[in-house]
């Protein structure tokens, strides 16, 4: 059974954030330490959620005891995801550097904003998550809007383009921006009639997606489900980017079709009930 440590939220009603992975995950033979970021009622989607941030000192507290059990020297990935403070992106740098060991692959999913919302985190916490996380992380995973948001912040891109979701204009931007650390997959990236993943590292990229017509209408923690579905993949030398979109895409259309998209709803976690996902091979591809 793989190990792996995760801090993000804890929201209890809505199948979203950290509660959300320790659904998914525990179906997929993977065994996950949580340290919430935030305890909730329902996701703020819904109207005022209830519960509100951890304070940084009952954060700090729960890391203590992770670390006099052990926990993150015996993990095999780590993932960030949502922050409240800066304070807890700060502390979970230090938990990386002190704690876990090297070479463990650092999973962290960018949550700032998305479109037609903006930038949802508060200023300082976007900053820290890109001068913190951003430089440790062997993945980033982020959606559309917040790749050209880190990009801005991370002074490789002073005007976003027009079409944030296109994907040639992904491969335009990076043509000329080979050579970045780590890996990175963005989501909501649009090729035609077409919604998915794209993701790159240097030179080696791919792309994977369904009919966007498909994905119109989706609840809230879809993101989140991709996030913990890249804890599957071995990070070795010899791993792929493809092999990422290739794990998640085994889950993510039967996942799509589950859901409820005529009317407001909580993410379905039926595709999960098997935990084997699709037997046909992703159709996975080469952009450039």
């Amino acid at each position: 059974m793989k190990r792996v440590l995760m801090i993000s939220s804890f929201v209890a009603g809505s199948n979203v954030g950290g509660g959300l992975s320790l659904k998914v995950l525990s179906r997929l033979d993977v065994d996950l330490a949580l340290v919430p970021t935030t305890l909730l009622g329902r996701h703020p989607g819904w109207g005022a959620p209830g519960g509100g941030a951890v304070p940084v000192e009952l954060f700090a507290g729960m890391i203590e005891g992770l670390v006099a059990n052990g926990v993150p020297e015996q993990a095999e990935a780590v993932v960030t995801g949502y922050f409240a403070s800066a304070d807890q992106v700060r502390r979970t740098a230090d938990l990386i550097d002190d704690h876990v060991p090297s070479g463990v692959p650092i999973i962290v999913d960018a949550v700032m904003g998305d479109f037609g919302k903006g930038l949802y985190v508060k200023e300082e916490v976007a900053d820290a998550i890109v001068r913190l996380l951003v430089p440790r992380a062997s993945l980033v995973k982020c959606n559309a809007w917040e790749f050209w948001e880190l990009e801005r912040r991370l002074g490789n891109c002073s005007v976003p383009p027009n079409e944030l979701q296109d994907l040639s204009e992904f491969a335009r931007h990076l043509t000329f921006l080979p050579s970045r650390r780590g890996r990175w997959l963005v989501t909501s990236v649009n090729d035609g009639d077409q919604t998915g993943l794209f993701g790159f590292h240097g030179f080696d990229n791919a792309y994977s997606g369904i009919l966007r017509k498909e994905a119109e209408f989706l609840p809230n923690g879809l993101g989140d489900a991709i996030t913990a579905l890249l804890t599957l993949v071995p990070d070795t030398p010899q791993t792929r980017i493809r092999d990422y979109i290739g794990t998640v895409m085994r889950f993510l259309p039967a996942l799509v079709d589950a859901q409820i998209t005529d009317r407001q709803s909580e993410l379905s976690l039926k595709e999960f009930v098997g935990g084997s996902g699709v037997s046909v091979p992703p159709d996975v591809r080469k952009v450039w």
